[in-house]
């Protein structure tokens, strides 16, 4: 399978975004400059319209997304955005009939700029949260994985239960899932030390050199890390060793609420490409190694 090569049309920064997209008419609001999209004379015409419409109207479908490998990166070669939930986000656009527009920015930032309105969805190998679900609305999951932890090779041996790690420092990347459940853990009494990072790659890192001692990650990110990498970094197991999940998770595609329509097309392109296999040719190419 080749990696996605439809353009995508613009690729910003979060700075960017806030500047460039504004939300108050409740539009994602695209570049006038962008073929086919709206002018300003037209946005109170679409804010009538379903979300749903105002995509289809303008001919652009505006995902937000953060840099999660192999989810999302910017390919070494031509420092395009590729990955697994490009390739999703792709098949979604041509599902829907129109053109991908792709905005990159800090992962915390995604479900504030759902609800701002400057994004029509986001994919961003983000877990299916009950909190989550209280702020936008996910389709079903598009892949299963969970939160682990992943130790030092000098401290893993170590480490079998979150109550080993009271003492160590704990690297999560700020806004995501590994965050809260840092925190959670601090606050029943386990007297870890949590270190902040913009992005994973960095927490992982600075768990390589020793900077931190245990960094929680999606499962299926972790592997293709330490692939890519070659690293020794270790997933931790559980006594009977087995992979000690913190938790279990899907992965989802976040919409704003109350987008019934947009929300109803997402779930009817998944279930296409899970039943016709482009969900399970996906996996392979992105997830496994070459050989498998």
């Amino acid at each position: 399978m080749k990696a996605s090569t439809r353009p995508i049309l613009l690729i910003l920064s979060a700075i960017v975004l806030v500047a460039a997209l504004p939300g108050c008419n409740g539009l994602a609001t695209p570049d006038p400059a962008i073929p086919g999209t709206p002018s300003q004379s037209e946005i109170s015409t679409e804010s009538a319209l379903s979300s749903l419409a105002q995509i289809q109207a303008r001919g652009v479908l505006i995902m937000g997304t953060a840099l999660t490998e192999p989810f999302v990166f910017h390919d070494p070669a031509t420092n395009v955005l590729s990955g697994f939930d490009i390739d999703l986000a792709n098949h979604i656009a041509d599902y829907l009939g129109v053109t991908l527009q792709v905005v990159e920015m800090p992962f915390a930032n995604l479900i504030p700029a759902l609800q701002d309105h400057k994004v029509d969805m986001t994919i961003a190998a983000m877990y299916i949260t009950g909190d989550r679900e209280k702020l936008v609305d996910f389709s079903q999951p598009y892949l299963d994985t969970g939160l682990v932890m992943v130790a030092h090779p000098n401290q893993e041996i170590q480490i079998r239960t979150v109550q080993d790690l009271a003492g160590l420092r704990v690297g999560v990347k700020i806004g995501a899932t590994g965050a809260r459940k840092a925190q959670e853990l601090v606050t029943q009494g386990i007297t870890l030390e949590v270190v902040e990072y913009k992005d994973t790659i960095n927490s992982f890192l600075d768990l390589e050199v020793g900077r931190v001692d245990v960094v929680f990650n999606d499962y299926l990110n972790t592997l293709i890390y330490i692939k890519n990498n070659r690293s020794d970094v270790k997933i931790v197991t559980n006594p009977a060793g087995d992979t000690n999940f913190l938790l279990k998770a899907g992965l989802g595609i976040a919409v704003q609420q109350n987008s019934p329509e947009l929300l109803k097309l997402i779930k009817s392109s998944l279930d296409e490409m899970k039943q016709d296999g482009t969900l399970d040719t996906m996996y392979k190419f992105w997830l496994l190694p070459a050989n498998d």
